[in-house]
């Protein structure tokens, strides 16, 4: 999920390369920082990271316990959330703490297996009932061409894979 390179700053000014790979979310944590820091004398910093998350971007100096703690977090989420998390990142411009937030208060709607807005409508239309009760003869006139560009002027989707994530 997210694996940083922990480096001890003052070793790195000198020209030495001391560091270690971590895998958040990490229970030993604070024992590796204190082997990578000389127990506490010297700074850390993150000097390269890699993540399979779409977007999330992490800075040199972000506190690395604060990170693991949201490691933790992001770890138990479902799928569904993680698609989520992206979209917030994305709109949100990699600000990790407001992402997290948002998914936690549930402020978005998820259509899946769409390709395309025009999916997204037909979805939207079938699972809020907007033309239930109209007859069959006159919903194949609905035009959800159209609909999915109303939606699309009026409300935010970022679009994940194959899904579309509603931002409220």
């Amino acid at each position: 999920m997210l694996k940083i390179y922990v480096t001890n700053l003052s070793k790195y000014n000198e020209g030495a390369l001391v560091g270690e790979w971590v895998n958040l979310p990490c229970e030993g944590l604070e024992e590796v920082l204190d082997k990578i820091s000389n127990n506490g004398k010297d700074e850390l910093f993150i000097s390269d990271y890699e993540t399979d998350i779409s977007g999330l971007k992490v800075a040199e100096y972000k506190d690395i316990l604060q990170l693991n703690e949201i490691a933790e977090e992001i770890d138990n989420f479902d799928d569904e959330e993680v698609i989520i998390f992206q979209a917030y990142l994305d709109q949100y411009a990699n600000d990790i703490e407001q992402a997290l937030e948002e998914v936690r208060q549930g402020n978005y709607t998820i259509y899946e297996n769409c390709d395309n807005m025009e999916d997204v409508a037909y979805q939207a239309v079938n699972e809020s009932g907007l033309l239930d009760g109209v007859p069959e003869q006159v919903k194949m006139y609905f035009d959800y061409e159209a609909y999915d560009r109303d939606m699309d002027i009026n409300r935010t989707f970022i679009q994940i894979d194959n899904s579309f994530v509603e931002l409220y």
